[in-house]
């Protein structure tokens, strides 16, 4: 009797002590669950929990990819009895945290690795409820990501030379520390990438594709701004674009599919712009001699000319075979002229020491301009009219 009775004392003493802690549970928690070791596995997309009592601060909870790479994640809670917040965690780096003292209170998150959720008590205490919303992957990512690698893209040629497929998000972007870009677009599908730092804060970027095969387009991003576009339907396609944060470029086939080559210049880093490069809005240094000519589309040319450093421009046919080309810089700075081929045949030149200055040529040909500075230096303007 006297064992019995022992026994009997201290199941209820393991009672009383349980009764707090059993108190302060959530449908969806197993104490303790009070740091990142002993995080509670949730594999759906509701968490219930209870947060607050009998010296609970922290519950911790480690989801199982259904999250996919950009979840919202949004937390209830009753904002008159209590205020609750939560971190979010990819492995063990901070990605970002719900802290309104409102309820609901949302947001989305990057998480390339584990999700972690780390719920705790600012205020008061109370029931709170999680929702999570997948975005970009969903459940099966890790099972995406192989099947997209045997898919059969790499067969279809849908890899190129600087890319590690998947690159078709931003977490997956593949790093890039030189100055080209060599790559395979298909439709539906973003190839994405980040540089080093080398393209400095204003680089130009120019895309080569095949305009007769495919249209391939570029996004370029400072951190998650969009700064500018590529999206020409013609090649080459460059622009000069404001890159205060790091440097993301998304490429992608609007129609079509092909190769792509990239270039970066980062000609903008630290020197104020196109001046001191002696290089053009519709330049592409080097352009020093016919074979690295610049294609030209348009029927306007905007380039920079400094003594020693002559700009070479094909043009695709808009000139027809007797343009008129007209030559304009500011001849009290600088005397600019132009020579004019036909394929590698000179059939005249612009070379007043006046400005503007024009003359029709016969050009049966591949038409060649060649602008170079004879004394001085400065910008100028070509202007084709068929």
């Amino acid at each position: 009797m006297k064992t019995f009775s022992i026994t009997i004392g201290c199941i209820l003493l393991l009672l009383f002590a349980l009764a707090p802690v059993m108190a302060q549970e959530g449908p969806d928690e197993w104490e303790s669950n009070d740091d990142m070791d002993l995080a509670d596995t949730i594999d759906g997309y509701i968490i219930e929990g209870e947060i607050g009592r009998h010296g609970d601060e922290d519950d911790w909870f480690v989801l199982e990819g259904q999250e996919g790479y950009f979840p919202t994640i949004t937390i209830f809670y009753d904002d008159y009895d209590c205020d609750i917040d939560v971190e979010i965690y990819s492995d063990d780096e901070y990605v970002g945290g719900l802290t309104s003292v409102n309820s609901p209170d949302s947001g989305q998150f990057d998480i390339p690795g584990v999700c972690y959720i780390h719920v705790y008590i600012f205020d008061g205490r109370g029931e709170y409820t999680i929702e999570i919303e997948p975005g970009d992957g969903g459940r099966d990512r890790d099972r995406d990501r192989d099947r997209d690698r045997d898919d059969g893209r790499r067969g279809r040629g849908c890899e190129g030379p600087d890319e590690n497929e998947p690159n078709d998000s931003r977490r997956n972007a593949d790093f890039i520390d030189g100055y080209e870009i060599e790559g395979y677009a298909c439709e539906g599908e973003e190839d994405w990438f980040v540089l080093d730092g080398q393209e400095g804060y204003y680089p130009y970027i120019n895309i080569f594709y095949d305009d007769y095969e495919c249209d391939i387009d570029v996004e370029i991003y400072s951190d998650r701004d969009l700064v500018g576009t590529l999206s020409d339907v013609s090649s080459p396609d460059g622009d000069e674009f404001d890159v205060e944060g790091e440097c993301y470029l998304m490429v992608y086939a609007y129609d079509g599919e092909g190769e792509y080559y990239i270039e970066i210049d980062p000609q903008g880093d630290y020197n104020g712009g196109y001046d001191d490069d002696c290089e053009g809005p519709d330049e592409w240094e080097p352009n020093d001699d016919m074979d690295m000519a610049d294609g030209i589309d348009g029927y306007i040319i905007e380039g920079y000319a400094c003594e020693g450093d002559g700009d070479w421009f094909r043009l695709e046919g808009q000139e027809g075979t007797r343009p008129e080309i007209t030559l304009y810089y500011d001849d009290y700075e600088c005397d600019i002229d132009l020579e004019v081929y036909s394929g590698d045949e000179y059939v005249g030149g612009l070379s007043s020491t006046s400005s503007p200055d024009s003359d029709d040529f016969r050009v049966p040909d591949v038409c060649y301009i060649y602008v170079y500075s004879f004394d001085g230096e400065g910008w100028y303007e070509v202007e084709i009219n068929p």
